[in-house]
This record gives C-alpha cells, sequence and structure tokens, in this order.
C-alpha cells in the first residue's frame, strides 16, 4: 500500500493502519532496533512500542517520508531502551563519534544539540552518496563494519577509510561553526 494511503488510514483512525506499516515496514524496524538493541526480545518490545508511539503522532503530524519518520522513531526508542536498561556501555560506533561529538549531557549542549543536528545534516549532503550510506549504516542504523561491506561491496580498509575520512570531516565542517569538540 501506498505511504499516503497509510498516513490517511491513520489519519481516519483506522487500526488497519498498523497493520499495513507492520506489512510494509516491519523488517526493516526490526533490523534498525536490533542493530541497537542486540537481542530479539528488546527488538520486538521496541518495535511494538514504536508502533504505538507512530499512532499517536499521526494525527496531527503528516510526515512526507513516512519510512524515514518511522524508522528514527524506532531508533530513538531502541536508543533510550538500551540507556534505561544500562544492558552496556557506550558501544564501538559511538566511541568513534565521541571524539568528533561534543558532550550532550550538559545543559548548554542540550539545548544546542538541535544546531548541531543541523549542521550534521548540512554536513552529509555536502558528501557524495556513498559515503553518506557508509556513515549513516554505521552510525545510524548501527551496522557493523562487516555489514557495511556486504551492502556496498565495498572493501573493509575502504569502508573503515571512508569512515575516518568522513569523521575528519566532520569534525573539521562543526570547527569551522564555532562547535567545541
Amino acid at each position: 500500500m501506498d505511504d499516503s494511503k497509510i498516513i490517511a488510514l491513520f489519519f481516519e483512525r483506522s487500526e488497519r493502519a498498523v497493520s499495513e506499516i507492520q506489512a510494509k515496514y516491519g523488517a526493516l524496524c526490526y533490523k534498525v532496533a536490533y542493530a541497537v538493541l542486540g537481542n530479539r526480545e528488546d527488538t520486538e518490545e521496541c518495535v511494538s512500542d514504536s508502533y504505538t508511539k507512530l499512532w499517536n503522532a499521526i494525527p496531527p503530524k503528516n510526515p512526507e517520508s513516512l519510512c524515514g519518520y518511522l524508522c528514527r522513531i524506532v531508533r530513538n526508542t531502541a536508543l533510550n531502551s538500551r540507556e534505561a536498561n544500562l544492558r552496556r556501555g557506550c558501544e564501538e560506533p559511538y566511541d568513534e563519534l565521541a571524539e568528533v561529538l561534543p558532550d550532550s549531557r550538559t545543559a548548554e549542549a542540550l539545548y544546542d544539540s538541535r544546531q548541531i543536528s543541523d549542521y550534521l545534516n548540512s554536513f552529509l549532503q555536502s558528501q557524495h552518496r556513498k559515503n553518506r550510506v557508509v556513515f549513516t549504516a554505521r552510525y545510524y542504523y548501527n551496522m557493523s563494519v562487516l555489514e557495511i561491506c556486504e551492502s556496498t561491496g565495498m572493501s573493509e580498509s575502504a569502508v573503515k577509510s571512508s569512515l575516518m575520512r568522513m569523521r575528519r570531516a566532520l569534525r573539521t565542517y562543526l570547527e569551522e561553526r564555532g562547535v567545541e569538540v
């Protein structure tokens, strides 16, 4: 079913909207959540919670990209779940970015996080498509380097080099805009 029709079902408050979302995007939601959480039970709960959050958000929201909007909800729900459960500390992908992005635990940093998010989006838009794919796969979808290699056809060293160059470029980009890293 077309996304605009699914959104219309949400606006009608038809429970069929959730069924259609599950059918169309269920596997993707599971993959996004599993990449963050790493276990089946937590992933299933996260995806289910995400559908509820989507139900509560539409209406009044009318997202341009239903898939993107849903993936963002799933990712944020998974990250919140992982943090709440305190299962483990900062994982490898986030360790890599910690050297580039400022600490978001201070009140000032939380206030500025929206601006940093805008800078990050701007930076990614300025990059070549292949670099954006590698970067978002690693830091948004939490994919391992080997998974990125499999999905892009790139060698392991090419993926690692691309990520390293992107982190360096992002650091420079943020520093030029006055963000302390």
